[in-house]
């Protein structure tokens, strides 16, 4: 069986003779040393040869370690410096290690000098060790997100164009239908999907694939319900909207619920075809979110219940459910036309 390869130490100490000596006691607990009788010998062997390891003497004839330490500090080294100094002075450990020093250790004249150094030794390289595999473990974790990043918005790209292709169905069956009663209906179930799509478009045009902000996936639902013609020429539409981050599941019940109210407002509000909706996302307090759609027109009386089929109703109040929210349709002071305002934990 092969042994294994000793560790190679740069060992930079003008003193030969105490030189020898720790590459002998080194040698016997697996460490190579290679002798540096100068910083600049040091500074030449250590940037063209590979070293686990640097021990590096404080005194030099006209220069200290700390020379050695800053000529270092920008390049692209591992190895771990082990500072030895004779000095009992705490202000040369401590610029050793401001330095860039892994360690130091008091050089003395007792027999405790050396297993000191060796201890130091192994216990600087095993931080050393230690500190890449973290910053392996760091790469690897970058990876991992990265992909799954991808993926996630890959798989939101998907789900956004399947959508698209069921709303397009849709709109063709909504061409040949007959029944204006079927057009409607179809007309608001295009609407519902397209604000689903939304989220998923949302996600994977976004920056960030785990949550959309609100402002901007709101105002592109009012946009599109606008541009296919759900409210007349004659009605003026409002938008006042804090930007605030949420999860895909909360922006699709959030979606749904908008939709609803804008197509209610569109069918009901003004018979004449004439006046103003305002839609408002405001923080309603430190930690809730209130979303409303507001009008002026005929309102409607709640003792009789929905007007229609009562589904809009139900499609609020299902997804109010899922959001953990309060529906509220009264204001203080106003007895005129239609406010709904759903209120949720942000």
């Amino acid at each position: 069986m092969t042994p294994d390869p000793k560790i190679r130490v740069l060992y930079i100490d003008d003193d030969p003779v105490l030189a020898r000596l720790a590459g002998k006691v080194l040698a016997r607990n697996d460490f190579e040393v290679v002798h540096a009788p100068s910083i600049p010998v040091g500074l030449e062997l250590f940037g063209t040869q590979e070293f686990a390891a640097v021990v590096l003497d404080h005194h030099f004839e006209n220069q200290t370690g700390l020379t050695f330490l800053e000529a270092v500090a920008d390049m692209p080294r591992k190895a771990p410096i082990l500072y030895v100094t004779g000095s009992s002075d705490a202000e040369v450990a401590i610029s050793a290690l401001k330095g860039g020093a892994a360690d130091y250790v008091m050089k003395s004249a007792t027999d405790d000098f050396f297993p000191l150094l060796v201890s130091a030794l192994e216990q600087a390289l095993e931080n050393a060790r230690l500190r890449q595999q973290k910053e392996e473990t760091d790469r690897q974790l970058v990876i991992a997100k990265e992909r799954a990043e991808l993926l996630l918005s890959e798989m939101n790209h998907r789900i956004a164009n399947s959508l698209s292709l069921v709303s397009a169905m849709i709109r063709m069956q909504m061409q040949i239908s007959s029944s204006e009663e079927t057009k409607t209906a179809l007309a608001e179930t295009q609407s519902r999907i397209s604000a689903i799509a939304g989220v998923h478009r949302s996600l994977y045009t976004s920056d960030k694939v785990d949550a959309i902000d609100l402002n901007d996936y709101l105002s592109a639902i009012i946009a599109e319900f606008q541009s296919s013609g759900g409210f007349s020429s004659g009605v003026i539409v409002r938008c006042d909207l804090v930007s605030a981050p949420t999860s895909a599941d909360k922006a699709v019940s959030l979606g749904v619920i908008l939709i609803e109210l804008l197509t209610n407002a569109a069918k009901y509000a003004y018979p004449d075809g004439r006046g103003e909706v305002r839609i408002r996302l405001q923080a309603n307090g430190r930690d809730e979110l209130m979303l409303s759609v507001e009008d002026d027109g005929v309102g409607h009386d709640r003792a009789q219940g929905p007007k229609g089929t009562g589904l809009g109703t139900r499609l609020i109040n299902a997804m109010a459910m899922n959001l953990g929210a309060t529906v509220v349709d009264e204001r203080d002071g106003k007895t005129t036309g239609t406010y709904v305002a759903v209120i949720w934990k942000a």
